[in-house]
């Protein structure tokens, strides 16, 4: 009986450390770029954080998700996490390096630095924004609309559920 506690107890450790899941959803009719951002929260400086930018915009109609920080495949979306760990203290890690993990596990998403592009090469206009904590400190931004002084041709929203975080973005 020891025992099936503790392995119901160890799994529940592990499961509440562990850095949680972003989900990324495009539901516009162009290509959507990310540049992520994790940080520990809980303290004042928001250190240590990370910044991620993908090489593989999702397309329309696509959907991705990114399970911390560490990927260990051969061609990941985000090649390379710039790791702040204090004032002036910023290294570049490759996604595969395990160092990584133990990161994942003091921190949780933040933000999405994103635009759009067009599939055929057209210009959008008023495409690039950021959406969670833009700011150690700072009030979330939840949602994202067009405006008659910035008529966006989306609407995104940034959204956390049971401890998941969940980016949409929808055409206009």
């Amino acid at each position: 009986m020891k025992k099936i506690l503790f392995s119901i107890f160890a799994v529940c450790t592990l499961q509440l450390s562990a850095q949680k899941t972003i989900y990324i959803f495009n539901n516009t009719q162009y290509n959507l770029h990310n540049a992520l951002m994790g940080a520990d929260q809980t303290n004042s400086n928001c250190y240590p954080s990370l910044f991620g930018v993908s090489n593989t915009p999702v397309p329309s109609g696509g959907a991705v998700s990114y399970t911390g920080y560490y990927n260990n495949s051969p061609n990941p979306s985000i090649p390379t996490w710039s790791v702040t760990l204090a004032v002036n203290n910023v290294t570049n890690i490759p996604t595969n390096s395990p160092v990584l993990t133990p990161l994942g596990m003091a921190t949780d998403w933040m933000m999405n630095k994103f635009f759009l592009s067009d599939p055929n090469g057209a210009t959008i206009p008023y495409n690039n924004e950021t959406i969670g904590t833009i700011g150690c400190g700072l009030p979330i931004i939840t949602e994202i609309h067009p405006t008659s002084s910035i008529p966006y041709p989306f609407n995104a929203y940034w959204f956390i559920v049971g401890g998941q975080t969940y980016f949409n973005i929808e055409d206009q």
